[in-house]
């Protein structure tokens, strides 16, 4: 099997990322959002979109390929579908693949994203069916569902068709995850419920996954605030018709796909968006582990170690050690973050930083200074302070003014944002999705220590947050991502062109217990450019 370049570490402590192998290549074309099915007669088969580039500006083509040796090698069987977008066709965006228990394949795919978003607009989201195995299709069918990025379609254990889509509300102009049914074999669909809607989280992306024969359905869901938040997941004990509220998940997924494990876990794989850049797996216990948060560790290559009793972080070129936390609610919350930290910069710049998502910061941390907010010329935010030996280092928002101590001297006050970008008098931490994080500032020479970090947020609507870590217990700040999720299939290269493209993943068990899951990739290729991967593991590697 040919194999893409290493990986970079990650500090994560489980990868399965040496099984994967590119699978497909259309040459000069980015292959995308590739979906896995198992067809009654034992044959895999995946539909993805054949586009000349990731956001298509000439054509896609939905193609099906086939595989009749367990994913090892790959023939192309069909044609769904192709827009032509200077014939006016709207550009297809994901498709999904299904096969159903009468023996029917469906292949679901969303239109352009921007004409058929809210509750208002047209239905974007058609069906094709095939009745041969995927050799031939027909012609495409409105559901009438609306809104974008849907998950497959899912048949229930009473015969009902469903399909899980996001789509903006008008009463909050926010996205939501609602739910459809059809009870006539996919010739109709109405709403069943919403999944997940509160005009705040921007719920997307829904996964839908039938637990324990049908007992329970569980929706785990992309957050579109990114910022630190995490992903969302919500339970149905009544066949979708209603849903639990929302509860956070210990991992933050773009594009999750969950199903349940024979040993009962639930897999869930997906573009990690809370630390190392890469496809990475997580299994366990849904229901147990809903409303665990787990703080967010580097995205590509970095150097940390504990030594006399701290964290050691050391910056250079290529590194990058930030850890990230959960952001406040917004400029009402009262926000307290601390850290006892030390730094040494041959140049004097900040090797370190402190930051509040875009209400405060990035605080930089240089040996003779700290600073608030990128402009280091700013007398009013610059402060000469000695920071190689160890200082208490804190940033308070309350009632919309920021504060900065250090050794509790208060060496900063500014009003929230500190000037740096035009606010209203209140808003929210997340749009621009920047994080509440700490750790290194940048690419250029020094080391930052750090003995202990401590974090609360007190949310005016929202759940309060509190972060305690001291570097005496041993474990790294994201000790949970680095022992829970599993690197599947690495995108961190020198050889990347621009930000790193994958994770709108699927998998099956096979017969044999072998878990194959195929994905898209950017990983050494040429700019839009893109291929097709799969890799090969078992329950137990996760």
């Amino acid at each position: 099997m040919a194999q893409d370049p290493a990986p970079l570490p990650h500090g994560h402590t489980r990868s399965v990322a040496d099984r994967h192998y590119a699978i497909w290549r259309s040459p000069g074309r980015f292959t995308k959002n590739p979906d896995l099915v198992q067809a009654p007669d034992g044959r895999l088969l995946l539909v993805y979109s054949d586009n000349d580039a990731h956001w298509s500006r000439v054509d896609q083509i939905l193609t099906i390929l086939e595989s009749a040796d367990g994913g090892l090698t790959w023939t192309k069987l069909s044609e769904v579908d192709r827009a032509v977008l200077a014939r006016g066709d709207e550009r297809l965006v994901t498709p999904r693949l299904s096969a159903l228990s009468d023996g029917r394949l469906a292949v679901l795919v969303d239109r352009d994203d921007f004409g058929h978003f809210h509750e208002d607009q047209p239905c974007g989201i058609r069906l094709y069916w095939s009745r041969d195995g995927g050799r031939s299709w027909g012609p495409p069918q409105d559901t009438g569902v609306p809104g974008f990025e849907p998950d497959r379609v899912v048949e229930l254990p009473d015969g009902r068709l469903a399909i899980v889509t996001q789509l903006v509300r008008r009463r909050s102009q926010e996205i939501g995850v609602a739910i459809y049914d059809s009870r006539d074999g996919g010739r109709t669909w109405g709403e069943l419920g919403s999944v997940a809607h509160d005009g705040y989280h921007r719920h997307c992306e829904g996964a839908l996954a039938v637990l324990d024969g049908g007992r329970e359905l569980a929706c785990v869901m992309r957050n579109e605030n990114n910022g630190g938040w995490p992903g969302f997941v919500a339970f149905s004990r009544d066949g979708g018709r209603n849903w639990t509220a929302p509860a956070m998940t210990p991992f933050h997924f773009h594009r999750p796909y969950a199903r349940q494990l024979p040993d009962g876990r639930t897999l869930v794989t997906g573009r990690n968006a809370l630390g190392g850049s890469g496809t990475y797996a997580w299994a366990g216990d849904l229901r147990r582990e809903a409303g665990h948060y787990e703080p967010g560790g580097p995205y590509g290559e970095f150097r940390a170690r504990f030594a006399d009793g701290a964290l050691e972080i050391a910056n250079g070129e290529g590194l990058d050690c930030r850890y990230r936390l959960l952001p406040p609610e917004s400029s009402l919350s009262h926000v307290l973050f601390e850290a006892e930290v030390r730094v040494e910069a041959p140049d004097g710049e900040p090797p370190a930083h402190l930051a509040v998502s875009s209400l405060a910061g990035p605080l930089y941390i240089a040996p003779g200074w700290i600073c608030l907010g990128p402009d280091r010329n700013r007398v009013d935010l610059r402060k000469a302070a000695d920071m190689r030996p160890w200082r208490r280092v804190a940033l308070e928002i309350k009632e919309g003014l920021l504060t900065v101590r250090v050794d509790g001297q208060i060496l900063v006050r500014s009003g929230v944002g500190p000037g740096i970008r035009p606010r209203g008098p209140v808003y929210s931490a997340y749009p621009r999705g920047e994080h509440v994080s700490f750790g290194s500032a940048g690419e250029q020479a020094g080391t930052s220590w750090w003995r202990r970090v401590r974090y609360r947020a007190v949310n005016p609507t929202q759940p309060d947050f509190r972060f305690d870590w001291e570097a005496a217990s041993g474990q790294y700040p994201d000790r949970y991502q680095r022992e829970r999720l599993t690197l599947v299939h690495p995108n961190v290269h020198p050889r990347v062109r621009g930000w790193p493209d994958h994770g709108y993943s699927s998998w099956l068990t096979l017969g044999d217990g072998t878990i194959l899951l195929v994905d898209y990739t950017t990983l050494g290729d040429e700019a839009e450019t893109g291929h097709l991967v799969a890799a090969r593991f078992r329950a137990e590697d996760v």
